[in-house]
């Protein structure tokens, strides 16, 4: 079955309707959701997102974001553990010619660790890293 890593950009864009790309994040997710593709996110993604929906929308909104992704039964949420911390902090250390958040770095170790190639995300540092992006 085919994985997919979801990063912040990825949920701002599917729930914030004004948004640039909300329909196009919209339609992707929809594809997801009909093609079964495993969906996974971090703890670390979830909080970017719920934070970013406050600072761009409302209180309200980031609510309803972080509901939607704390109760989902089809996203797996993985939790950034000590194991994926450390291995993201030396990956972090080594990229000195990135600009690459330490989020960032976090999914792709956990995006390495599970095997998963792809990423819902409209930010472009998930292609330097090698992802193939749907966004």
């Amino acid at each position: 079955m085919e994985k997919v890593f979801v990063d912040t950009s990825g949920w701002v864009a599917l729930f914030v309707e004004n948004d640039a790309d909300h329909k196009k994040a919209v339609s992707i997710f929809e594809q997801l959701k009909e093609e079964k593709t495993l969906i996974y996110t971090s703890d670390y993604v979830i909080d970017e997102t719920i934070t970013t929906i406050l600072v761009r929308g409302s209180h309200k909104q980031s609510v309803v974001a972080g509901s939607a992704l704390f109760n989902s039964e089809i996203i797996k949420n993985i939790y950034v553990a000590p194991e994926y911390l450390e291995s993201a902090w030396k990956l972090y250390q080594k990229y000195k010619d990135k600009e690459f958040s330490f989020t960032d770095v976090t999914s792709m170790t956990i995006s390495k660790e599970l095997n998963i190639k792809k990423a819902f995300s409209f930010d472009t540092d998930f292609q330097k890293m090698g992802f193939e992006v749907l966004g």
